[in-house]
């Protein structure tokens, strides 16, 4: 998306711990531009956090030559 000098971008962050003690992380971008944008375009996206170490197995980074 185009974008001007003028553009301004806020993120809100918010954590959720629903009724089923699930806890979801959502984050809230809100982009303003007079320019390009005749309204703020907004995006949300929901992050539901898994039980334990689930998904999490980090690796050392190497490099190729």
């Amino acid at each position: 998306m185009p974008y001007s000098e003028n553009a301004e971008l806020t993120e809100y962050y918010y954590m959720i711990r629903e009724q089923t003690g699930d806890v979801m992380l959502v984050v809230t971008t809100v982009t303003n531009d007079p320019k390009y944008l005749r309204e703020p375009f907004i995006i949300t996206s929901h992050f539901k956090k898994q039980a334990g170490n689930d998904g999490w197995k980090p690796t050392p980074c190497s490099a190729k030559w």
